[in-house]
């Protein structure tokens, strides 16, 4: 249905409304006053009698829609309301005689209507005036309320394109990342000059690489996708570092329910242990990976010992950094990630809200 019609429609559906109250309250006073019509009678009479006034307020409504920038300033909608009030206060005031004409049975002329209207009593007048400030206080409200409306859409999509933008540029950082870190890690295997190692970590990087750039394309994977691709990365790194590595992960059954998380948002707790630890000295280290559910939030832990060491220079020093703001961009302040030193450990703890998977 074209706009047109639909406000044409409802301006008469209100002004029918306005009509029916109105008939109410005449049907009411017709005993005292003798009058012997029925109550769709009257209704149908102020229906007549309100009819100038009815096409008004559509011509009003539509003279707006076609300039919305006269309702850009209140010193506009004021002069507006003075101009609809000089030029639909006598054309109202007309209809209403037109009515009265037919009402007692006169001769519906301008003459004979332009006299009544000038021995109209003054409630009629008033009448007529709140009426017309009410109809012109609803098509103002509601066309005001669409174009905040509309300014609030164009506003939701234009900072959902910006925050596309920031977390393509983010990926963007997040891939490189990732991949430096782990050639780096490759690096040191070949010049250990163990070839065979330095070849399976190749294989190795090479289904890690494919699950980055196609889990790079969703703004959402599962999070048991997420936790085997950090199983890999350890395995990775395990051919780096042997037996000096240890890993103990709790709760991962968790994730067999069903969540979502945004992709690449494990992995770097991982490596930022890896990096401020192991890469740090000679000897043994372990990593506590854990995961708990209370109520509607999942919590992340990933422990490792903390020594006064350091961290290596190489890589490019976005993890934790990065996942606080692919966090803020995916849940707002929903989610969180803090950091802190407990019982000679590090202690990284992930907090998410529960997200079922679709």
């Amino acid at each position: 249905m074209p706009a047109w019609l639909r406000a044409l429609l409802a301006n008469f559906a209100l002004w029918t409304l306005v009509c029916a109250l109105a008939g109410i309250t005449t049907y009411g006073e017709r005993i005292e006053s003798g009058d012997t019509r029925s109550y769709w009678q009257m209704t149908a009479g102020w229906w007549v009698g309100y009819s100038a006034m009815m096409l008004q307020s559509y011509m009003l409504y539509m003279v707006y829609r076609r300039h919305p920038e006269w309702l850009a300033s209140m010193r506009r909608v004021g002069l507006g309301y003075l101009a609809y009030l000089a030029v639909g206060w006598p054309t109202a005031m007309l209809g209403l005689a037109f009515r009265r004409c037919f009402k007692f049975d006169i001769d519906p002329t301008f003459g004979n209507a332009w006299t009544y209207v000038a021995t109209m009593d003054k409630l009629e007048w008033f009448i007529e005036y709140v009426l017309l400030t009410m109809a012109f206080g609803v098509v103002v409200a509601l066309l005001l309320w669409r174009q905040r409306r509309q300014q609030d859409r164009q506003l939701a999509q234009a900072l959902l394109s910006l925050e596309r933008q920031r977390l393509a540029a983010l990926r963007g950082q997040l891939e490189p990342h990732f991949i430096f870190n782990t050639l780096s890690a490759i690096g040191a295997l070949v010049r250990m000059d163990d070839k065979a190692l330095a070849l399976d970590a190749l294989s190795r990087l090479g289904d890690l690489l494919e699950y980055a750039l196609t889990s790079s394309e969703s703004d959402w994977v599962a999070a048991g996708k997420e936790l085997e691709f950090v199983r890999s990365y350890l395995d990775l790194q395990r051919l780096r570092f042997g037996e000096r590595l240890k890993v103990r992960i709790a709760g991962a059954h968790l994730l067999d329910d069903g969540i979502d998380c945004p992709p690449m948002l494990l992995q770097p707790l991982i490596e930022n242990a890896l990096r401020h630890d192991l890469e740090c000295h000679e000897g043994d280290s372990d990593i506590d990976m854990a995961f708990t559910r209370h109520g509607d939030r999942l919590t992340v832990q990933v422990s490792n010992p903390a020594r006064m060491h350091a961290a290596p220079s190489a890589g490019l020093g976005i993890g934790l950094r990065g996942i606080r703001a692919r966090l803020q961009l995916a849940y707002g302040d929903a989610a969180t990630l803090a950091t802190s030193r407990t019982g000679g450990r590090f202690l990284a703890e992930l907090s998410l809200p529960w997200r079922p998977q679709p």
